[in-house]
């Protein structure tokens, strides 16, 4: 087994993107992920997907095992760039953070553009597992970019990290904060300057200036030391998201063993769960790595949060009909959410299909 975790030079670089499947004994895959291992769903991919794909053909007594090339923190592809690896074939597996692919994968935006739900992680992807059966157009924007889910992978619920304190919306005003994705619209109508980034991102932006605080789940402050940078951390909670997908390209898919394809579904499942709860319970540590280290905790009463919820323009509704206008089922992937989510006992501090 082979793991990048860093750059390498292009001819490495060169012998990876020429792996395939080869329907012999040894099949050799390649994984990549911009994100580096500290990211649980990258930690998953690497810790759990990989080895229990392996045990359990062993264990099945399958002729076939698997040589893993495994290339994180964008030592093939970073962040903006794994979508794209694994449509062209450079990689077989993707770890892909749709949160910033909003033009490639709209639909795939829905919490980000219905946030303040649940920060029940678990139940959130139950639901969104729910989604994707209902509405096959969310699979089939997948299959444009030539790969399929195994697995869809949320985060823990989001908050507002800082270097200044926050009371109430009006705190924001004229403070640059930096988000992922269409998460830079909960900032509108509130006074901040949103800036787009990524989690590897945001430490050094704030250490150099560039933003005074950033929007990010729970779990990630500790692993990345966000409170290095931003020592006030205000509870709003966002909600729980659904941000990326572990991907496979439909060619290398078609051309493994039936008997692996199962294997992997089956080890997909588990891993989707998995990851939700190691998102859902490490919130808690995480934030109290940051305390011991000096971070301040505020909890935003839900009076106050309901305000900043209803203080934001209907980002979903407009998401919704920007993508009917281009022939894409956004007023029915958001009712769906809506629905289902509120079959699930979801409830949001904000009725986001009012008009």
């Amino acid at each position: 087994m082979k793991i990048l975790t860093r750059n390498v030079g292009m001819a490495v670089i060169g012998l990876n993107l020429t792996v395939g499947v080869v329907r012999a004994e040894t099949i050799s895959l390649t994984v990549v992920a911009g994100h580096p291992p500290i990211t649980k769903g990258v930690a998953g991919v690497r810790d759990f997907f990989i080895p229990e794909v392996d045990r359990r053909l062993a264990e099945a007594g399958s002729t076939y095992s698997i040589d893993w090339t495994q290339a994180y923190a964008g030592a093939v592809a970073d962040v903006n760039g794994v979508l794209e690896a694994v449509e062209s074939g450079i990689a077989d597996f993707g770890y892909v953070p749709h949160v910033i692919e909003g033009n490639n994968l709209p639909l795939e935006q829905i919490t980000y553009v219905a946030p303040f739900g649940t920060d029940n992680l678990p139940l959130l992807m139950e639901v969104i597992d729910r989604l994707h059966a209902e509405v096959p157009q969310m699979d089939e924007a997948w299959r444009n970019h030539k790969q399929m889910v195994l697995s869809p992978v949320g985060v823990d619920t989001v908050h507002i990290l800082s270097n200044f304190p926050i009371t109430g919306v009006e705190n924001l005003d004229g403070h640059r904060i930096g988000a992922g994705g269409l998460a830079v619209n909960w900032l509108r109508d509130t006074g901040a300057v949103p800036v787009t980034g990524a989690l590897p991102d945001f430490y050094n932006s704030m250490a150099t200036g560039l933003i005074d605080g950033i929007l990010t789940f729970e779990s990630a402050v500790a692993p990345y030391r966000f409170y290095e940078q931003a020592e006030y951390i205000t509870r709003i909670n966002f909600g729980a998201m659904y941000a990326s997908a572990l991907t496979v390209n439909l060619d290398t898919w078609e051309r493994l063993p039936e008997e692996v394809r199962t294997v992997m579904l089956d080890v997909a499942g588990e891993y989707r769960v998995r990851v939700a709860e190691d998102y859902y319970q490490a919130g808690a540590a995480s934030l109290a790595t940051a305390v011991a280290n000096g971070a301040t905790i505020s909890d935003v009463s839900e009076d106050v949060r309901a305000e900043y919820a209803a203080a934001l323009p209907n980002i979903a509704r407009e998401w919704a009909e920007g993508l009917d206008a281009r022939g894409l089922p956004g007023t029915q992937v958001l009712e769906a959410y809506i629905r289902l989510s509120r079959e699930a006992g979801i409830s949001f501090a904000r009725d986001w299909l009012a008009e």
